[in-house]
């Protein structure tokens, strides 16, 4: 056998690799293009409005800084981006916190279950939104559910008005919007996880705990992980609720982006504020899966 004839199968194999590789590709590029369209291009395009002067109602070059730079200097917009980075990431903790023993019971305790359950929970996903937050106005206000209820039992005297327009309304009303979208990661995640693995880590001596902490959490933490950056990311962006639920006390930075762009169409000064509060995301969601990582092996 001659050394061409020898090498013939392996470049028919080569072939053949460069083939898939070129059919995987071909699949990946209508998602590339979706992607380059409307994410990317979107992101270029508030990214040089952000540089632009906004003067005389117009947006005018040179192209400046001088917009992050009062972004970055103003006492008010240090409190807004600080509000919103808190109560955002304590919102995202608490629907994950919720979100995961729910998945856990729907996968392992009523297996048989499932699809109902998990069938409610696209239900409360997209269900309507301005509903639930009007909903909430309902429950935390001075006539609502919680003041009537404490009024009956003699717990209060007169109705608690800092209920409803306060961090307290607009942490409930994201969480509520939130654990839905938390579950849907961490459910997705729970389904590798084997039941006999469990079973033999109990059959071993593990409690619950050690179980949840040892066995599960490693396996799932991927799913914890992007429902996490899910919802910091959905709450981080969100000025209907802290609109309607929050009142003055209790604006997003989202609120001033919608102001500056409705009221005053500055758009340079909104899409620098923008690009702000994302990098701020980005930044947190990082430095959470970082930790998590070397936290939980």
């Amino acid at each position: 056998m001659t050394a061409s004839a020898a090498r013939a199968p392996m470049r028919a194999a080569a072939r053949r690799e460069r083939g898939r590789l070129l059919v995987s590709f071909a699949q990946l590029v209508p998602a590339l293009i979706y992607f380059l369209l409307f994410y990317v291009g979107p992101l270029l395009v508030l990214g040089y409005i952000s540089f632009l002067t906004f003067t005389n109602f117009r947006f005018v070059e040179p192209l400046s800084f001088d917009n992050y730079a009062k972004v970055l200097s103003s006492e008010t917009f240090r409190i807004l981006f600080t509000r919103t980075v808190v109560l955002a990431f304590l919102s995202a903790v608490i629907a994950v916190a919720l979100a995961y023993p729910f998945a856990y019971i729907v996968t392992f305790i009523f297996p048989g279950r499932t699809r109902s359950l998990y069938f409610l929970v696209l239900v409360a996903l997209f269900g309507g939104y301005l509903v639930r937050i009007y909903a909430w106005r309902t429950i935390l206000g001075v006539e609502g559910v919680i003041n009537g209820t404490l009024l009956t039992v003699g717990v209060i005297d007169e109705p608690i008005r800092a209920i409803l327009n306060g961090p307290f309304a607009v942490v409930v009303s994201l969480v509520n919007f939130l654990v839905p979208l938390a579950v849907l990661p961490i459910y997705a995640s729970m389904q590798n996880v084997s039941p006999g693995l469990i079973e033999a880590a109990r059959d071993l001596g593990s409690s619950r705990v050690d179980v949840t902490r040892r066995v599960m959490l490693p396996l799932v933490m991927p799913g914890v992980r992007v429902a996490f950056a899910f919802c910091f990311i959905a709450a981080a962006g969100d000025f209907a609720i802290p609109a309607l639920l929050g009142g003055v006390e209790s604006p997003f930075i989202g609120n001033q982006i919608q102001f500056q762009i409705g009221q005053t169409s500055n758009w340079p000064l909104a899409a620098a504020m923008a690009l702000t509060l994302i990098v701020l995301v980005v930044l947190i969601t990082g430095a959470v899966t970082w930790v998590s990582r070397r936290v939980i092996r």
